[in-house]
Formats: structure tokens, C-alpha cells, sequence
């Protein structure tokens, strides 16, 4: 396989992301990360570089970018900011050497599974969506926007722009507005709804809640699983079978 840059642009911001590229791909997979923590690594946790190499090694086009002000990418984080780069990553994707015609998927992690079911709602050309324990709506950005900012800022160590600061309300009113429980009900493409049942970051309700609104998501509760799913094998090897068969 080979190891290639993404170029993405989205409102004058160059993420910084990546793709594997296998010999002779399947289908492309584009991975959406959640909100970071300014909590240190796991020894040995390759990130989502390493997540797209997995896929990559089981012959998919596997690619992944920062989105605005998260994994070195620049920019002033709001998640309206999120679902135009969502739509951005997914048109480079598209572009890359070898992936004219293939089906496409987005696998989301938390946040970035709530972006993606946006993303698609508003016509973003997918043909299947995965989602890893994302959240049906914002527990805690929503509701006291001064909290918010706290959690975004020291907790995720991610920059906001000044006005942002100067008033968080409509800022935090965008979190009322994207939200999976939403979006979901008018995706008609193949969903999976993944999530672990022990979950310390969004409880496994938020995954029945969107199953239940979808059209004709499966819904997949992993036995002592916690919020990381990118990291639990059984969670990848369910995605990947998935994605087999429906593309």
C-alpha cells in the first residue's frame, strides 16, 4: 500500500491529514474523529494514522484529516466549522489517485459520528455511514454555553475565535442544530450504530435512540466496551464486515 498526503481545503484552512492507498482498493473509508483530550496518549496508540492503515491493510482507501482546531489542524473549532470540513475530507477523499467510482463510507467516532450523519443529511455523496459511539445529541455543550467553553478549551485544547469568547450563545445554539438524532432520520443509506455498553462518555442509550430514529440502521452493543472504539478490535472487525457486505 502507499502512504499518501490529503489536500484539504475548507474556508481558507489547510487540515492536515492522510490516506493508505491499497493496490487494488474495494472502497474507501473516510474517518472522522471525535473531540480530542488534552490527556496524554496511550503507549503504543497510533491514532486514527493507524486506524486507516488497518483498514487500508484489509483493501480499503482509508483516509483521515484534522478537522479545524483539532490534531494540528489550524482554525477556530464549532462544530458547523466541523461538518463543512466533514464535507471537505469527503470530497478529497474522492480525488485521490485510485478512488474514482468506488462506494464510499464514513466511519464518525463520537463527535465526529454526530458530524457525519449531518454531513450526509445534507446530501454529501456516501453510500454507507458507521458510527462509534456518537452521541443522539450534546449533553454538555448545549445547554450552558459558559461550560462549553470551559470543556473546549481545557479539556480539549482547542482554540475559539474572540467573539466566540466574548459570547458563546450562538455558538453553542449550533449544538442544538447538529445532532444525530436528527440528521438520522432522513439518511436512507446503510447505517451502523456501534457503541460499547460501557461507555463513561456517552451512555449506550444515545445508540439505541438513534437506531430507533433511523430507517434501517443495525444497531451492534459490544459487551464491555468503553468509549474508545477505535481501539477495541471487535468494534473494527464489526465495521469492516459490515462494510463488506453492504458495499
Amino acid at each position: 500500500m502507499e502512504e499518501k498526503s490529503l489536500a484539504v481545503l475548507c474556508d481558507g484552512l489547510r487540515l492536515r491529514g492522510g490516506a493508505y492507498v491499497p493496490d487494488d482498493p474495494r472502497g474507501v473509508i473516510v474517518l472522522l474523529h471525535g473531540i480530542p483530550s488534552t490527556a496524554p496518549d496511550e503507549p503504543g496508540d497510533e491514532g486514527y494514522p493507524g486506524l486507516a492503515r488497518r483498514f487500508a491493510e484489509d483493501g480499503w482507501i482509508a483516509a483521515w484529516a484534522g478537522m479545524r482546531a483539532a490534531k494540528e489542524s489550524p482554525g477556530y473549532f464549532s462544530i458547523e466549522g466541523w461538518v463543512r470540513d466533514a464535507r471537505s475530507i469527503v470530497d478529497a477523499a474522492r480525488a485521490l489517485d485510485g478512488a474514482a467510482g468506488l462506494p464510499l463510507a464514513i466511519l464518525g467516532s463520537s463527535a465526529g459520528g454526530a458530524v457525519a450523519c449531518e454531513v450526509v443529511a445534507r446530501g454529501a455523496p456516501v453510500d454507507a455511514l458507521v458510527l462509534f459511539a456518537a452521541p443522539a445529541q450534546w449533553v454538555s455543550f448545549a445547554g450552558v454555553p459558559a461550560e462549553g467553553v470551559r470543556r473546549i478549551r481545557d479539556e480539549a485544547g482547542m482554540q475559539l475565535a474572540p467573539e466566540v469568547l466574548e459570547d458563546p450563545t450562538g455558538w453553542a445554539d449550533e449544538f442544538n442544530s447538529v445532532t444525530a438524532e436528527k440528521a438520522i432520520v432522513s439518511i436512507n443509506i446503510p447505517v451502523l450504530v456501534v457503541h460499547g455498553d460501557a461507555d463513561e462518555v456517552v451512555p449506550v442509550d444515545h445508540a439505541r435512540r438513534i437506531a430507533e430514529r433511523s430507517r434501517s440502521a443495525e444497531l451492534r452493543i459490544i459487551e464491555g466496551a468503553s468509549h474508545q472504539l477505535r481501539r477495541v478490535d471487535e468494534a473494527i472487525e464489526t465495521a469492516g464486515q459490515w462494510l463488506g457486505r453492504m458495499l
